[in-house]
Order: C-alpha cells, then structure tokens, then sequence
C-alpha cells in the first residue's frame, strides 16, 4: 500500500530469499536490521536501533477455509516513510489489515497502521478465550450428567490450547510494556492494549484454574468407577471360587467320595455349591454395612 503523503507498506512473503537483498537494495536498509527482520526469532519483542523500529511478534495462522489457533512469526520494521511486515506462513493480522484498508480505512502514517495492526490482537485473543469458555461449559455439562467418558482427553486438548495462548500472551504483554518503557516514542494507539491485555491475563487464568478443577473431577469420576468395577469383580470372583472348589472335589476320579454312589449326589453337591455361593454373599454384604 502507498500513501499520498510518501509512505508506504510493504508485507513480504520471507520464504523468497530475494528478500534480503531487495531490503538492502531497494530501501536501503542497514544490512544488520535486513538480517534481523527476515530471520526467525524465539521471543516477541520491540527495539529501536537507529531511525529504525523493529520487532517480532507471535501471530496466528491465516487458513482461507477454516478458524486456525496455530502460531505463527510477524517479522516488523518501521521507518519513517515506511511500514514492513514479514511472514514465513500467512497469518491472520495482515489479512485483516489488507480487509481494513480495502474497506477505505486511512491511517495518517506508519506508527498508526502499526498500532492498528497490533491493537486487533486482543480482539482475537478475546474471541479465541470465549470460544474455549464455550467448550469448557459444554464439558462441564458432561460431567454434571455423568456422560465423562472421552471428555478427559477433550479437556486436555483445551487445556492445552488454554496454556499456549496464555502463554504467547504474557509474551506480548512483556514485550509491549517493555516498549512502553523504552521507545522514546511509543505509539500513542499501543497504550490502551496493555490494559486489556493485562485483563485478559486475568480472565485465562481464571478459565485454566477451572479447567484444572474440571480435570480432578473427571479423574475422580473416573476412579471411582474403575473403584466400583474392581469391587464387582472381586465380589464375583470371591462369590463362585466356593462353588469351584466345591465341583472341583467332586469331580475327582477317586473312591469314597461322599455321595457317590447316592442318586441324590449330584443335587447334593449343586446345593453345596449354591450354599457356599450364598455364604460369600452374606458376608460381603455385611462386610459393606459396617
């Protein structure tokens, strides 16, 4: 985009390698601050060196087809009479930006587009934190209604979303209270989204102590079923063991087995089992009432 007062924005695709030397050729910037703009970093952050403003800040993946909370690198640098933005993947500010400006919105100069590009992050992080309450709560409607199962591990992929975001936005808040502090001239528009931020630190941490109370509860739910399962089992395990021993004596090949030569043996030895079987039950249902 140019501007009629002589400023422009540029936003470069940094997978063409041709980027570094066009930086350096075409505007004539430092070689340092090409190197440092179209390189990866592993922090947001914002710094002046010299007449130049640059920095690096987390944004989100721009996908034409779908909502994506993936992360991805907007590679800044500002002069005076220009604006660079870089990506390596698409990402979500510069399409909304280019939406902006198609709609006729007009910015007085470089500083204000970048305040403008910026201040739209808490937006999307205000949006991506209601669409993860959203989740929470049907979660939690699960759980009240005992419908758990698969819900732990749709829990733990919030949770982790949850974590990722909080934590990309703690960075960017650092980073722009550190800029507020040291840029001799912050951007005025830069101002109010520390605030919000900072609101929205408050609001994430909330929702992840939630969520972390919602994960107990599954586990508790979930243990006290694999509890109760464990309970049926040994109670049928100790209830037809009797009977076994029992049909196991009487099935052995010997002389002089009791009953064996009654025609009432076997009716016998089933009410010995049966009795047995009785016995066991009557006494884990005592043992359950104490």
């Amino acid at each position: 985009m140019r501007a009629d007062d002589g400023w422009i924005w540029l936003h470069l695709n940094l997978g063409d390698q041709r980027c570094l030397r066009w930086l350096s050729q075409s505007l004539a910037v430092p070689q340092g601050l090409a190197v440092e703009f179209t390189e990866t970093s592993q922090r947001q952050y914002l710094l002046v060196r010299g007449d130049y403003l640059t920095g690096h800040l987390n944004d989100f993946r721009h996908e034409f087809d779908r909502d994506c909370t993936e992360h991805a690198w907007l590679h800044l640098l500002m002069a005076k009479n220009f604006l660079l933005t870089g990506r390596v993947k698409a990402v979500q500010s510069a399409e909304r930006l280019r939406k902006d400006l198609t709609h006729g919105m007009v910015f007085a100069g470089p500083a204000q587009l970048l305040s403008h590009t910026i201040a739209n992050y808490p937006d999307t992080l205000d949006g991506l934190h209601h669409a993860l309450l959203d989740e929470l709560e049907i979660i939690e409607d699960h759980v009240l209604d005992e419908r758990h199962r698969g819900e732990r591990k749709r829990l733990m992929l919030a949770r982790r979303e949850m974590a990722q975001l909080h934590r990309h936005m703690r960075s960017l808040r650092r980073a722009l209270v550190h800029a507020e502090r040291t840029l001799p001239n912050f951007p005025e528009g830069l101002a109010p989204v520390i605030p919000r931020l900072a609101h929205l630190d408050q609001d994430f941490e909330v929702m992840e102590a939630r969520a972390r109370f919602f994960h107990d509860e599954i586990d508790a739910k979930l243990a006290s079923e694999t509890n109760r399962q464990l309970y049926i089992l040994s109670a049928l395990t100790a209830a037809f063991l009797p009977p076994t021993l029992v049909a196991g004596l009487f099935g052995m090949n010997f002389e002089g087995l009791p009953w064996s030569g009654s025609s009432w043996g076997f009716y016998i030895a089933l009410g010995l089992c049966l009795l047995s079987s009785a016995a066991v039950w009557l006494f884990l249902w005592n043992a359950s009432r104490r």
